[in-house]
């Protein structure tokens, strides 16, 4: 399986989500905590890593043999190529995670609206 298209369902799910949301999904509280707990600590995960980044960008100490001299440059390019480099993806990525998050806190008042308007119809068919 391709990893690259693994990761990029992440995007297409934090879309899915959001859709979803506007248009009054939602999430109940206890799921809700759960997946927020989650995407939080995606995001300071995602943020360390981008924190220790520049340095995967540089070109490793690998010495002057031609061999080195042909690797160096392509160690770092896999860091920061624009299309399928790490850190490019880990900043997708803190973006997508950045828009779950605010998905899911639409979705949330909208379970406790929808909660509180179900909890009050049956009260008052109970009546």
């Amino acid at each position: 399986m391709d990893s690259w298209a693994g990761f990029a369902g992440i995007s297409d799910a934090v879309q899915q989500l959001d859709i979803a949301a506007s248009q009054g999904f939602t999430v109940s509280g206890p799921g809700a905590g759960a997946l927020m707990s989650a995407v939080t600590e995606m995001q300071r995960d995602v943020a360390a890593a981008l924190d220790k980044a520049a340095r995967f960008a540089q070109e490793p100490l690998l010495g002057q043999t031609p061999a080195a001299q042909v690797y160096k440059p392509f160690m770092a390019s896999i860091a920061t190529d624009p299309v399928q480099g790490f850190i490019p993806f880990l900043k997708r990525l803190q973006q997508d995670l950045a828009n779950a998050e605010t998905a899911l806190r639409k979705s949330m008042p909208a379970y406790d609206d929808s909660d509180q308007s179900n909890a009050s119809a049956i009260i008052a068919a109970d009546s």
